[in-house]
């Protein structure tokens, strides 16, 4: 392979629309989400300003949704707010959808608290 040939395949990854860069149908409505070049995702939904915050590592998200309103308060703040929790979504093979779960604050998940989502965008 020609040095031409890894510098072009290098800029044409750097150049790529990230993984999760887009709009997403879920169990909590539409989520937005936004990668950058490090791996951090950020992205927002309606419900209650909601906001997520966090790392893709191997096609797993893991991070945390914040909110300004919620069924429980949290004895700590996340992002000025004391309504938020953690996240896990594993992306599909084809990065077209995620299997996910939550939880309050910095509890274990629990089973059923899950959240889920398809491409849209």
């Amino acid at each position: 392979m020609s040095v031409l040939t890894l510098l072009s395949a290098a800029a044409m990854a750097q150049a790529a629309v990230p993984a999760v860069t887009g709009s997403w149908d879920t169990d909590f409505g539409i989520v937005r989400l936004a990668e950058d070049k490090q791996g951090s995702i950020s992205g927002s939904y309606v419900t209650d300003d909601g906001r997520i915050t966090g790392k893709i590592e191997n096609g797993v998200i893991e991070g945390f949704w914040v909110e300004s309103a919620s069924d429980y308060a949290c004895d700590t703040q996340k992002m000025g707010s004391r309504y938020w929790g953690r996240i896990r979504f594993e992306l599909n093979s084809a990065g077209t959808g995620w299997t996910g779960i939550w939880s309050y604050c910095d509890y274990e998940y629990v089973e059923g608290a899950v959240w889920n989502g398809k491409r849209i965008k």
